[in-house]
């Protein structure tokens, strides 16, 4: 940190051009923003580039290597990529161009005994919490997290404007929340701190994307993950994520709601793509009894290469298994795809042993990216089969429940108390609850797609409104076991005790997450 800040200082003095290598996902965004609002306080000898998603791929291109070379830029400074970019950060250096690394991917590291040793890039400085020599008390920052810390750093060595380095946290809020890493620790205080000020933005790009979606709710980490967060990453899936960083840079209003314009009309394109595509996916695996497997491997060549992670997360969680969604690249017979996985499988680790066959191959425990030769795909398949030790036991969804509550014992001020607990995300999950033998007092599928399932469910002398959101397969669920008549019958629940705001009025409304 040290010697990055002390680079950054010379830089500036010089007046040298400080070029930032961001990411195309909402992390990368907001890293990319931290780094260069940060920067515009004081120093606006400024640029960015960021790789496309399907023409270069993940990291610091060769192509923006050389531009950078060619452009003549001081430093290079890399947000949420960089670790991994070996040959890149050489080139750089070669070139006479310093490099800074800011990064909080997994580290490449080895085992010699007790000794474990990492491989870094050869920058002028790394900035990663997971190194093995950093004494940094919290490993689980997300890329912008890491970016918000070196403007910290720098704010305090040239005594800074420390209310305008809390504006920051508006970005890093939304990296944090949208890159699903800890929401405990430094990153609860990151996102509490970034949503109070998000409730009262002065960037007009964030409100004019709002606007756009007719958002007039609180924004809380409901509206990150959900409406901001896909709407700038579908710059990164079907166009350029340049675009959201020219949203949040602009400064003329009808250009900025013109591009907020742009970017929603590209996350329903996304949306539309992705229904496509899984229904496509879905017919395969059922006119192959893919479903069957213990790992679903799924080629179809016409599925847009960008949303095949979120396809495969989609089937993942209709069939609770490890799935692989492959479709062709620009290479001629070379399939490229992701795969998302359950919590007993390992999908990066069996993919591995198949990696000698593999064009291309990374990720981790829970999701993986490779390429692959299309004449290879079903051997893959059968390989993966064969060797993943699944038990039945693996292949059920467990649903961890905090505690069994009456649904009649329920009431605002409790749903109230419960949202006084938010932000909620990984490592801090909602609580969930349970209750068994309630009854079904009414049913309705509702919302444009008819597929939002609206219940009245009684117990004892209390009724109360449920809703469940994606619940056609419910629907379906319930129809099999009662036929027709579902009303009057008895079920079991899982729930979270939320509330529901309608024309200013507030009344308790469970939402489901399972039924038996």
């Amino acid at each position: 940190m040290d010697k990055g800040v002390n680079l950054i200082i010379e830089t500036i003095k010089k007046g040298g051009e400080i070029r930032i290598f961001g990411d195309y996902d909402q992390d990368g965004i907001a890293s990319v923003m931290t780094l260069l609002d940060g920067f515009l306080y004081f120093y606006d000898n400024l640029s960015y580039d960021i790789p496309h998603r399907v023409a270069e791929g993940y990291g610091m291109s060769d192509g923006m290597v050389e531009k950078a070379i060619d452009d003549e830029v001081s430093l290079i400074i890399t947000c949420d990529n960089g670790i991994t970019g070996f040959d890149q950060v050489d080139a750089l250096k070669k070139a006479g161009i310093k490099v800074i690394v800011t990064d909080h991917h997994e580290i490449e590291t080895s085992t010699d005994g007790e000794r474990q040793t990492q491989k870094l890039p050869e920058a002028d400085a790394v900035i990663n919490p997971k190194r093995v020599d950093s004494s940094y008390p919290f490993k689980d920052l997300c890329g912008a997290g890491v970016c918000f810390k070196l403007m910290q750093a720098l704010y305090q060595k040239i005594d800074g404007d420390f209310d305008y380095l809390a504006s920051l946290l508006e970005y890093v809020a939304m990296g944090t929340v949208c890159d699903i890493v800890s929401l405990t620790d430094e990153n609860r205080i990151f996102v509490i701190e970034g949503l109070k000020r998000l409730n009262y933005t002065e960037k007009v790009g964030i409100k004019a994307v709002l606007d756009e979606m007719n958002w007039n709710k609180k924004i809380d980490e409901y509206t990150l993950g959900f409406i901001i967060g896909p709407t700038m990453n579908a710059t990164g899936r079907l166009a350029s994520a340049k675009l959201a960083i020219e949203l949040l840079m602009e400064e003329d209003i009808d250009r900025i709601y013109e591009i907020s314009k742009e970017l929603v009309s590209l996350n329903n394109e996304r949306k539309k793509l992705t229904e496509e595509g899984l229904d496509k996916c879905i017919d395969i695996i059922e006119k192959n009894n893919y479903n069957n497997d213990d790992v679903i491997v799924i080629y179809e060549p016409t599925i847009n290469e960008s949303i095949c992670g979120i396809v495969a997360g989609r089937i993942k969680e209709k069939y609770y298994r490890p799935t692989l969604v492959l479709t062709n690249s620009k290479t001629e017979n070379v399939a490229k795809g992701s795969g998302r996985s359950i919590e007993s499988f390992d999908i990066h680790k069996a993919c591995y042993e198949y990696k000698d066959n593999l064009s291309s191959f990374g990720g981790h425990k829970m999701a993986c990216g490779l390429s692959i030769d299309i004449s290879k795909i079903d051997d893959f398949r059968q390989f993966l089969n064969a060797n993943s030790n699944m038990t039945e036991s693996d292949k059920q969804k467990v649903i961890n429940i905090d505690t069994a509550i009456a649904i009649d014992k329920l009431s605002l001020e409790f749903a109230e108390s419960l949202n006084n607990l938010k932000p909620f995300g990984k490592d801090f999950e909602k609580p969930i609850f349970a209750d068994k033998d309630v009854t079904v007092e009414n049913i309705a599928m509702i919302g444009k797609n008819k597929n939002t399932m609206r219940l009245s469910l009684k117990k004892n002398d209390a009724t109360i409104n449920a809703i469940k959101f994606n619940a056609a397969d419910m629907a379906e669920y319930l129809s099999n076991k009662f036929g027709k008549n579902i009303i009057g019958n008895k079920i079991d629940i899982v729930y979270y005790p939320d509330i529901n705001e309608f024309r200013g009025n507030r009344s308790l409304q469970l939402r489901l997450i399972d039924i038996r």
